[in-house]
């Protein structure tokens, strides 16, 4: 096994305290500390709540104003709250990859399976009085091949969002037609400008997700609140004499943002109540310019913002379940998203609608990061910075199980008891073959790859995994009644290669669940100034091109040094 160059010293360092915890449940070089071997004695759980798509300035506690989440900001002061918490590895399967594993994905691997040799927080739970289990309606997790359920003891899965959305193709649908969720000269532009291709797999996913809908009745029915019972159930039935770790994997808030005014007649949008128009609830991807108006954009925020708070709400009623079942004694919770998404002009998207462009700005790349465990201080905000691969050395550490070696990212649990003031000097952020973007304290600079910076590996991994076509061949023999075809299901009815034409616009390989997307990216490096534009919407790379090239020499170098610590590229 090759190890980040910084942890070859460290393990090497450490071997006699890895030999000593075998007897305690941890594996031979480990890096744990006197905490980690009192913790190991106990029984301690972890439950992990991701939340999709959880925009970091739409929560109070992260300084919005007028948005409501009462329950997540009740959470962040019974904890630690992270403010300069990034994803890495952009965006959905990526992030998890590096979540699960400890291990930074940007330069070596995009939207892609896990690998056989990546070793998983549930794989290090393995041989160990730990029951772990993953309960989710994330259709990107269950793409053929991926394998991200891999190790779990129990699995339960939701299904009908998107990338699922085909489960329920084969329904009638009555009552509802998906041309009334987009305004005319939205379809008929966008219709001139993307083509077909683009559109009809739209209109055709936007009628499964109605097809599911026409079952509903409440929020109860919605799918957070499904997720939200399903760990509670799970709650119910684990042994109390055993440890567990539950990662709960809410899709919601990601699009279609359909929250309850959408479909009950009797309620208005509390965000923009005198919004007359169509309710976009998944809005053509594409540049906004030319294709929606800004009240429209304004009143699709509105509706991502109610998702929100609906998103709140079950939150708040799963951590009352925790808490009268009394895990809040010996539980560690941890409240995180993967990203953002882009919803409009300036700092609302840099003139996008969702993730159909590889660029990783400050409303996508930034991260909604809460901790609370008993011990842990109460209140407590952390401006240093934090990466998405921090997520398993945390996990596995309070599990008593210490820092695996091949991890790359920090246990985060010194830093929240403010034994320690930082864990690293900058953050990076990116798309594996696209971008990569630096982010310190005064600084936000992104380099946008060329491509004599790709190497042949770059280009070698398809959304559904190595051999894909020819696992799947038998499928096209299959007839199917009223299939509907799209992208994201196209796999049952077409062969791979026809496949990957349709994932893209530009015929580029799959980095994003976002259908009908573009690589396109700026013609020329960014650099910002973080404190007078959080945002990025000023690029001053010209008025500072010696600070500019200090970063991206930094970055460059320790993107280097990532890919030399034993990734395979």
């Amino acid at each position: 096994m090759r190890y980040p160059i910084n942890l070859q010293r460290l393990a090497a360092g450490r071997v006699a305290v890895g030999i000593r915890l075998v007897r305690v449940g941890a594996w031979p070089g480990a890096v744990p500390d006197e905490g980690c071997k009192r913790r190991c004695r106990v029984t301690r759980n972890v439950i992990v709540v991701m939340l999709d798509t959880l925009q970091f300035n739409y929560l109070g506690c992260y300084g919005n104003t007028w948005i409501r989440t009462p329950n997540i900001d009740r959470f962040s002061q019974q904890g630690v709250l992270f403010e300069n918490a990034y994803t890495e590895g952009l965006p959905t399967i990526p992030c998890r990859r590096a979540m699960f594993t400890g291990r930074y994905t940007l330069p070596v691997k995009g939207w892609s399976e896990l690998d056989v040799d990546d070793t998983t927080i549930a794989d290090l739970c393995w041989g160990h009085p730990i029951e772990t289990a993953l309960i989710h309606d994330a259709g990107p997790l269950r793409l053929p091949k991926f394998g991200y359920a891999r190790g779990f003891d129990r699995v339960h899965f939701i299904h009908g969002h998107e990338t699922d959305h085909q489960f329920y193709a084969q329904d009638e649908l009555s009552g509802f037609r998906a041309e009334d969720y987009f305004e005319d000269h939205v379809m008929e532009t966008a219709d001139a400008i993307l083509g077909e291709r683009a559109v009809r797999p739209l209109l055709n996913q936007v009628e499964c997700h109605l097809k599911e809908r026409q079952y509903w009745r409440s929020d109860e029915d919605q799918h957070c609140a499904r997720v939200m019972k399903a760990a509670n159930r799970y709650l119910q039935d684990v042994d109390p004499n055993k440890s567990f770790f539950l990662w709960v994997d809410c899709f919601d808030p990601h699009e279609p943002w359909d929250p309850p005014s959408v479909y009950d007649p009797n309620l208005k949008c509390p965000y923009d109540p005198d919004y007359t128009g169509k309710d976009m609830f998944l809005p053509i991807q594409g540049h906004v310019d030319g294709l929606y108006t800004e009240p429209e954009l304004h009143h699709i925020r509105m509706l991502y913002a109610e998702k929100v708070t609906m998103v709140d709400k079950w939150f708040g009623w799963f951590m009352d379940r925790v808490r009268v079942m009394g895990f809040n004694q010996n539980t560690l919770v941890l409240l995180v998203s993967d990203h953002g998404c882009p919803m409009g002009n300036g700092q609302h998207g840099h003139g996008i609608m969702r993730k159909c462009r590889p660029w990783p700005y400050e409303e996508l790349a930034h991260i909604p990061f809460v901790l609370r465990a008993p011990g842990l201080p109460k209140g407590r905000r952390v401006p240093a910075f934090i990466q998405s691969c921090d997520v398993a050395p945390t996990v596995t550490d309070w599990l008593g199980l210490g820092v695996h070696p091949s991890m790359q990212g920090q246990s985060l649990l010194r830093l929240a008891n403010g034994e320690v003031e930082s864990l690293r000097d900058f953050a990076i952020a990116g798309y594996f073959r696209y971008s990569w973007s630096i982010i310190t304290e005064d600084w936000s600079f992104i380099h946008w790859l060329r491509d004599e910076e790709k190497t042949v590996a770059d280009s070698r991994f398809g959304i559904y995994g190595r051999d894909l076509g020819r696992s799947t061949a038998h499928l096209l023999q299959t007839k199917k009644a009223n299939v509907v075809e799209d992208r994201d299901t196209a796999f049952y009815t077409r062969a791979y290669e026809e496949y990957k034409k349709s994932a893209t616009l530009d015929g580029d390989d799959q980095w994003t669940c976002t259908a009908a997307s573009s690589s396109e990216v700026p013609a020329r490096d960014e650099l910002y100034e973080r404190r007078t534009d959080p945002f990025q919407l000023k690029n001053i790379v010209s008025e500072h091109p010696a600070v500019a090239r200090e970063l991206f020499d930094r970055l460059r170098l320790f993107m280097a040094e990532l890919r030399a610590g034993g990734a395979e590229v």
